[in-house]
């Protein structure tokens, strides 16, 4: 028996949206932001490309729809630790250093790697991720805006940034180097 088509299909917009989303980020993972097509997002995403469209009207709103995906992933993720983190000193830092680059994208998979190589090579999704993380530390700014937050950050994206070199994915980052990044984190500003 043959799927539905279309019109027999059940509706539903939000699970056809996370459809295209999943497809966007395998295809930029793969080939790069300049080699992503609508035809081959849709195909992927078993959708057809007036039903993309529907859901992204162009190629840029498709990549700013994953780049709003992944900062919804990472804010989450940084509200989780949060929650779980007493200590307000230093709190947002903690939980970007743990919530995101320990756990998201050191311990990810490959195509998250390569999602990221990607976000890296391109300057408007540099530009995005950066607004974004800036936003994130002028909102934690009475607890996180001090020198030793500020080397813990920049010590995570370099963290971030050697996991690119590696295909398997993931540095070397002992416990020893995490446990001193989180105790600056707790030092008096």
């Amino acid at each position: 028996m043959s799927p539905p088509n279309a019109y027999e299909r059940k509706k539903d917009p939000e699970g056809v949206r996370a459809a295209i989303i999943d497809a966007a980020m395998a295809m930029l993972a793969e080939k790069g932001p300049a080699r992503l097509t609508i035809d081959g997002v849709a195909s992927a995403a078993g959708v057809t490309k007036g039903g993309l469209f529907h859901h992204f009207p162009t190629k840029g709103a498709l990549i700013d729809g994953v780049l709003d995906d992944m900062t919804a992933y990472a804010a989450a993720s940084i509200d989780a630790e949060m929650a779980d983190d007493p200590e307000p000193h230093g709190r947002f830092t903690r939980a970007y250093l743990n919530g995101v680059f320990v756990k998201h994208c050191i311990r990810e998979s490959v195509s998250s790697h390569a999602l990221c190589l990607s976000m890296i090579a391109d300057p408007t999704l540099q530009d995005r991720w950066a607004s974004w993380v800036e936003g994130q530390v002028h909102r934690h700014a009475a607890t996180d805006d001090n020198t030793a937050c500020r080397i813990v950050r920049l010590a995570a994206d370099g963290i971030w940034l050697s996991t690119m070199r590696s295909p398997a994915g993931g540095a070397d980052v002992s416990a020893d180097v995490r446990d001193a990044l989180i105790a600056m984190t707790r030092a008096s500003p």
